[in-house]
């Protein structure tokens, strides 16, 4: 019994995961269902923290080794960012109208952070102050800016409308900003917030609606290289999920191992980039002037 639910499960997640994932499909910019209020300057929409040696290398060099090992990339978590990397999601933010998150780059911000709890009205206060705590108690105590890829990592905490990078890596952050994305196109945001926390299923769906988003952005760009690597990401990043969704039912070994056959499917994906690209595009030209997407 045990094996045929967990094959089941295997099976449900991999399909819904090879279907999101097309680069083939119109990328659709993001619209806010709620208004969304402009920051004031003396609390800009994107803030970095100041670097502080001793904590951004043990952070870099040994907290974030399991993350580093997993997904097998030395930028995971190094707790520093390019100019590059934070144009990325700056102007991904921008052109998805997405004017009331927060990002922040490698900064431990915690009153900030409780304010910005206090202040979030699409969230129902009785979630916002039992559930939202709890993920605000774990940032204060656990900070990632120390502790990311060993305790928590990259996120986007809907409770505060927050993005926590960590990772000078442009995939990863894109993804991030998929979340907030996803949740600013809700009008329901406590009700979808929630549905995160079902087992088994529920972050298997959101994180593969941020990661799609990532990936069709990139598309969209024609950024090839930013595409290459979101494949070799994303897509063992996701399987680390179904693995988790796994355990969740059933203690088991695939919980770890599942992220051996996310990487080589994306390495197997990123092959075809080339001719999915090609077909994009010819959808693409088929479409009437007046309504191809701007570059």
């Amino acid at each position: 019994m045990n094996q045929k639910l967990t094959f089941t499960l295997l099976v449900g997640a991999l399909l819904l995961f090879n279907d999101c994932y097309s680069m083939e499909k119109k990328y659709n910019y993001g619209n806010p269902y709620h208004p969304s209020p402009y920051f004031e300057e003396d609390d800009p929409q994107f803030e970095e923290g100041e670097p502080v040696w001793i904590i951004d290398t043990i952070g870099n060099y040994f907290f974030s080794l399991p993350t580093k090992l997993i997904l097998w990339n030395r930028k995971m978590t190094n707790h520093h960012f390019s100019e590059e990397t934070k144009q990325y999601l700056i102007g991904y933010i921008k052109q998805n109208n997405l004017r009331d998150v927060k990002v922040r780059f490698n900064q431990y911000a915690p009153l900030s952070e409780w304010k910005r709890l206090a202040k979030n009205e699409n969230i129902n206060p009785l979630i916002r102050y039992t559930i939202g705590s709890f993920s605000l108690l774990s940032y204060t105590f656990l900070p990632d800016r120390l502790l990311a890829g060993f305790v928590g990592g990259d996120h986007y905490n809907p409770y505060t409308n927050t993005i926590n990078v960590y990772s000078d890596l442009p995939s990863v952050v894109i993804h991030e900003g998929g979340h907030s994305k996803d949740f600013a196109q809700r009008e329901h945001r406590t009700w979808y917030s929630l549905a995160y926390a079902i087992p088994v299923v529920g972050s298997l769906y959101h994180e593969a609606r941020a990661s799609d988003d990532a990936i069709n952005y990139f598309a969209e760009k024609e950024d090839t290289k930013q595409l290459e690597e979101a494949h070799e990401l994303l897509f063992p990043a996701y399987s680390t999920y179904i693995g988790g969704a796994v355990g969740d039912l059933i203690p088991s070994p695939i919980t770890s191992v599942m992220v051996i056959p996310g990487h080589i499917y994306g390495r197997y994906k990123k092959r075809s980039i080339p001719s999915r690209m090609e077909e994009r595009n010819k959808r693409t030209n088929q479409l009437e002037p007046d309504l191809k997407i701007p570059k």
